[in-house]
């Protein structure tokens, strides 16, 4: 028996990436209010390529892709996509693909980038990181991962909409936060340092507590400003006051599994909010 035919569908383990696809469909679905076929297909089709991802990459890239598991999600995601361009003719999904797959390539090659530095760095006993992947490609990787949002958009109503560009740029916006408030949380214990001054930590996660303050002052002047709702604000509030306690948290062991569910939590308000806040 091949390696590809024994393989079994393995599915993503990051509770994250499940969160950061699914909260900007739901939320753009959710905004523009159309329950109907297309809006199922596209997230059949979505979820689709994501167990897809997960499942090749973990199990040895996508020479995988033979195994009957891979091969009936690919013809699953074929058949959705398929039928949402043909007969409900949702043209507008193909420049949002093809923009999709350039940012994977792009992830892919920073991931492996980064991992070769850091073989070269332990060959030569040299300090090198001990993350598995940098901020950039986790940062590609949440842009890849909202365009759910677009998508979602315009399996529902045809085409890209004003609507559509807002909502998906503040969940692009809330999980950057979120990003950053963990691989700082998860920084702040691999340093194995004791923080013993407010100065120093605001000097080790300044990046984290001033992307939030830059996004808390944004936010409320375009609020105010009529920009965006109000109920906005309140939905990136836990956000806020988490990444605030940051600073009192930076060195603190956790589990990360609980960390993730939190995050779970965080993004669910987040997303029932922004619907409300629009609806």
């Amino acid at each position: 028996m091949s390696v590809s035919t024994s393989l079994r569908l393995r599915m993503p383990a990051e509770h994250g990436a499940w969160g950061m696809l699914a909260v900007p469909f739901l939320t753009a679905a959710g905004v523009a209010g159309a329950w109907d076929l297309p809006p199922l297909l596209c997230a059949v089709c979505l979820l689709s390529l994501f167990v897809l991802r997960g499942s090749a990459e973990a199990q040895g890239g996508w020479k995988t892709l033979a195994a009957p598991a891979h091969l009936a999600l690919a013809a699953l995601a074929a058949a959705t996509g398929a039928l949402l361009l043909l007969p409900y003719r949702r043209v507008g999904l193909i420049p949002l693909a093809a923009a999709a797959l350039v940012l994977y390539f792009a992830q892919i090659y920073l991931i492996r980038r980064h991992n070769s530095q850091r073989a070269v760095g332990a060959s030569f006993s040299l300090p090198s990181s001990s993350e598995k992947r940098s901020l950039t490609p986790e940062m590609l990787g949440v842009v890849l991962l909202s365009m759910a949002a677009p998508a979602a958009w315009i399996a529902s109503r045809g085409a890209m909409e004003k609507p559509a560009l807002e909502v998906w740029a503040l969940n692009l916006v809330f999980f950057a936060g979120g990003v950053l408030y963990v691989k700082y949380r998860v920084r702040g214990v691999q340093s194995h340092r004791k923080f013993s001054s407010l100065r120093e930590r605001f000097v080790f996660a300044w990046p984290a507590l001033l992307y939030h303050a830059l996004l808390g002052a944004f936010l409320a002047a375009t609020i105010f400003k009529g920009a965006f709702p109000a109920l906005v604000l309140l939905a990136f509030a836990p956000a806020i006051l988490r990444a605030t306690a940051l600073v009192a948290q930076l060195g603190q062991r956790f589990p990360i599994r609980r960390l993730g569910w939190t995050e779970m939590v965080h993004a669910v308000v987040f997303a029932t909010l922004l619907i409300l806040a629009y609806r």
